[in-house]
């Protein structure tokens, strides 16, 4: 044999070896970018999912705010009217109530109108 020929035939044998080779290994590498995109969009979702509650508590956490705003506006002055209408009115389940929950009642009317100012001294 010629050592050219054998030289052909080696190369062309060495070409097919590395051929499939490289075959199995861009299979391999096809499945492994199918796995990870398949990863990719996974976490996407969840992204997408955890963006969606956070906007949801941030929701709940401005009524949480709201309300309590408004209770510190208006729950003072509401259980002073409940106090005095239990007091006039001589309400023992209103009296009760706010006594259940620490408020106090002062037993003696407190007056609507300023108080008299006394006359200015003659001059």
């Amino acid at each position: 044999m010629n050592p050219a020929a054998l030289l052909s035939t080696l190369s062309g044998l060495v070409a097919l070896v590395l051929s499939v080779i490289l075959y199995f290994k861009s299979a391999t590498v096809q499945t492994l970018g199918a796995d990870l995109q398949r990863l990719q969009q996974d976490a996407q979702e969840k992204q997408q999912s955890l963006m969606v509650q956070q906007q949801s508590f941030q929701l709940q956490q401005q009524r949480i705010s709201a309300g309590a705003q408004l209770a510190e506006k208006v729950g003072p002055q509401v259980l002073n009217d409940l106090g005095i209408r239990a007091r006039d009115n001589k309400n023992e389940r209103i009296r009760k109530l706010l006594e259940k929950y620490g408020v106090t009642l002062n037993e003696t009317p407190v007056s609507d109108a300023p108080a008299p100012k006394s006359p200015a001294p003659p001059k």
